[in-house]
Parts: structure tokens; sequence; C-alpha cells
């Protein structure tokens, strides 16, 4: 707003001061309010937020509940770590195994007679390695025929079939080393060589027809026997050999065999209720906040008698309280399995009950939440619902920032109005000021004249 700093010329008034004092007498009450509105908008617009990340944690909680294979753990333990470890997923069924590690799988390993040292030339023409299927022809040439030339050619070779080529300097001289980059029997090397000079014949393996090269480690798959049975991977992971379970052999047990149990671990899974507990509590500890009023101050929360955050809160009491039908348990609510409302409407877990539960019908427990009508399922659909772009909650947040920007253009409309209406202000004071001058000016000149009349006396010098 413009500024004036000096007084009325023909009056004397302070007109800067008036005028301010009215500008401000017709902003202040405006601003105030549009203050208090944009408080309290900024105060829901706060509490959504809060809302929406409490849901998302209570969401996040769900998901993992509402999948079978993540909410029911199993726990598989092995006899003796030196010999094997092992892990479940829920599909493993509960049970006890007797596991011999017969052998484990080994990469096979070819290793060349002496050569001079890495630099002596080997020959040239095409060498060509084969893995399984793959195969993969090396030219060696007078640029690269020397052991490490030949190394190198194999390491870089684009279509290398999984042939790893190293040297060891040793006293006796320098060897090529050629290692399969995977175990198993598939994954045996045979080399070859065609045209060039024939040197390239001292690195021939092609049993039993070539076998220049020496087989220092043979390919090998793993075997294992559980319960008698025998099972071969070309690699020493099993999986599938017993469902649900994935065994790593580490070394053989000479003959002899080592437990192998699958257990159902209870203990992940009452920390998954405890969590769920934990996050739904939280959950309604913010709705009661959000929505409390306080007689002694006469205060309210931002969200009191707020209709959306009424509509959230009752939506997800009701589905607790909805019995799971597509079940086939002696349990179809909350309660039964342990998990129990209180009067201040905060869950509860009953240890001793939920531990029963878990004992007796682990899966059916499991279903209570992840069937299609599972607990977990229809809570998490409903807060999923909330918290999407485009549901009640992004709505209402939408609104409420709409309505803030709002309040800035009103606080520009009213700044544009009361300049204008200093302006006004000062146009009428400064006319008003103008013509008490003018008056004045009249009034002395009037009053000059009759003193200088014949015979006129002021009043009071009588």
């Amino acid at each position: 707003m413009a500024s004036i700093t000096s007084t009325g010329i023909g009056s004397g008034l302070d007109i800067a001061g008036i005028v301010q004092q009215l500008v401000i007498a017709e902003g202040q009450p405006v601003e105030s309010r549009i203050t208090q509105q944009e408080s309290r908008a900024q105060a829901k617009l706060s509490g959504f937020g809060n809302l929406k990340s409490a849901l998302a944690d209570f969401r996040d909680k769900l998901d993992i509940m509402k999948t079978l294979n993540k909410f029911l753990a199993r726990r598989a333990v092995s006899g003796n770590e030196d010999f094997f470890t092992v892990t479940a997923d829920t599909n493993a069924v509960p049970s006890a195994y007797a596991l011999e590690v017969v052998q484990i799988a080994q990469a096979q390993k070819l290793t060349s007679g002496a050569f001079t040292d890495s630099d002596t030339v080997v020959g040239t023409g095409t060498l060509t390695l084969q893995v399984g299927t793959d195969i993969v022809a090396i030219e060696i040439d007078a640029e690269n025929n020397t052991l490490a030339g030949i190394r190198d050619a194999i390491n870089s070779a684009t279509d290398n079939p999984g042939v790893g080529a190293s040297i060891v300097n040793a006293d006796s001289g320098s060897y090529l080393i050629l290692t399969a980059e995977n175990t198993g029997l598939t994954n045996g090397i045979t080399v070859t060589q065609t045209g060039g000079d024939g040197g390239l014949a001292a690195l021939e393996y092609d049993p039993p027809t070539s076998t220049a090269l020496t087989e220092t480690i043979a390919a090998q798959d793993g075997l294992i026997r559980i319960d008698g049975f025998d099972v071969v991977s070309d690699t020493n992971t099993f999986t599938g050999a017993v469902q649900g379970v994935t065994i790593t052999a580490l070394q053989s047990t000479a003959g002899g065999s080592e437990s192998l149990t699958i257990e159902n671990d209870e203990g992940v899974t009452e920390q998954l209720v405890a969590d769920f507990v934990e996050s739904y509590n939280a959950l309604i500890d913010l709705f009661d906040s959000l929505t409390a009023y306080n007689a002694e101050a006469e205060t309210a929360a931002p969200l009191l008698g707020d209709a959306t955050i009424r509509g959230i809160r009752d939506q997800i009491r009701r589905e607790l309280s909805i019995a799971v039908s597509d079940i086939d348990a002696n349990f179809t609510t909350l309660a039964e399995v342990g998990i129990e409302t209180q009067l201040d409407g905060k869950l509860q877990v009953n240890s001793e009950d939920l531990a029963t539960v878990l004992a007796n019908d682990f899966v059916k427990f499991g279903q209570l939440f992840s069937n299609s009508d599972g607990f977990a399922v229809r809570l998490f659909d409903l807060a999923d619902n909330f918290l999407a772009t485009g549901g009640i909650i992004d709505a209402r947040t939408k609104g409420l920032n709409s309505t803030i920007e709002d309040f800035a253009d009103q606080r520009v409309a009213l700044s544009e109005r009361l300049v204008a209406l200093e302006t006004r202000l000062l146009r009428q004071f400064n006319a008003l000021d103008s013509l008490l001058g003018e008056l004045n000016s009249t009034s002395n000149f009037l009053n000059q004249q009759l003193d200088s009349l014949p015979g006129f006396t002021p009043p009071g010098n009588n």
C-alpha cells in the first residue's frame, strides 16, 4: 500500500495516520478470518496426511498376511550344516528325513603339459572349445600363438561357452589350466584343433580320440540320498526333491546320513500377528486423536465431525467384525483365534489361545487371513482403495489444497482492495484538507478586511 508521511497542510490533520488506521480497521477482520480458515484447512490437511501414513503402514502389514506363503513361515533344520544347509517355503510339509550327501557336484578342470614359460609359442590354427551344445571357434595366429596369447583369446572370446583359462607358473614350467565355469557332467569340456601349423594339438582334449590335456578334476553331478532315494543335480543345489525345500550340499557325509527336519515356524507368524495388531491399534489411536474434543479447554481436533474419517473408521471396524465364510475350520472370527477387540476398539492378542490355534491348525489359521474373503485380503483391499489415486483421501487432500490456494488468492484480492481503499481515502482526505485550507484562507482574508474598516473594534478590545 502507498505510504504518506506528511500531515494535512490546510487542516493540520495527520492524514496519513488516519488513512492507515482506517485501512487497518477495514482489512484486519478479513485477514483474521482468512488466517483462521487457512489454519483450520492446514490442520485438516496435516490430519489426512497422518491418516494416509498410518493406513499405508497398516496396508503393508496386511500385504504380507494376505499371501499365504509369506504369512505362514516354515523352518527347515539341517542335522549338520557342515554337510548341507536347507531352507523351506510355506509349501513345505512338516516332516523328518534321513539325508546322505553321496557326492558333491564338481566343475571339470584340464591341465596342459609343461611349457618353458607363458611366452612360449604353442602353434597356430583354429582352436574349438565345446561345453554341452555350446561351441566357439577361436582363431590363433602369429599375434596370439603363445601360451599367454591363447589364454587371453579364450577368456575374451565373445561366445565363450563357459571355460575359464589361466596359467600356473611352476618350477617345472608353465601350464595352461582350463576350468569349466559350471559344475556337472553336462558341462564337460572338449578341445579340438584344425589347420595351422599343428602346434595346437598339444591342447586337444576329446576322449577317447585325443587326451593331450590331462583331466585333473572330473566333471561330476551332485548326488544326495533322501530316505534311500537318489536325487541327482548338476549343481550342489537341490530344489523340489522335498516339496518346498531347497537343499545345498557342502560335502559328502561319507556313507552316513544326517537328519532333515521341516517344522512350522510359529514364532514368525506370531510376530506378524503382533505387527498387524500394533499397526491397527496405532490407526485407532490416530482416529481418536483426530476426532477428539477437549471439553475443559473447549477445543476440537481438526477432523472432529468429519464424515470422511468417520466413514473410513467405520468401514475398517465393520470388516473386522465380519466372519470369514470360505474356510473349513472350527474358527471364522478373530476372537476365536485369540485376537480380541477391547472396549476402546483396539485389538489385543491372547497369547495362549493364539499359540494353541497355531499348534493345532497352522494352515487353517493362515487361511483365515489369506483366503478370498480372509481378513487380510478384505482389509488390504479396503485400505488400498482409501489410499488410491482418485480415492477418498486423495479427493479430500486435493480439495483442501485447492482451498488453501484460494486463501492465497483471497489475500491478493484483499491487498488490492485495501490499496484501492487507501488511494480513495487519501484522495478524499486531501480534498477535504484542500477545502479546509481554502476556508481558512477565506476566513483570514475576511478578518483582515474587517480589521481595516473605520471604527471597527475587534471583539474583546472594548
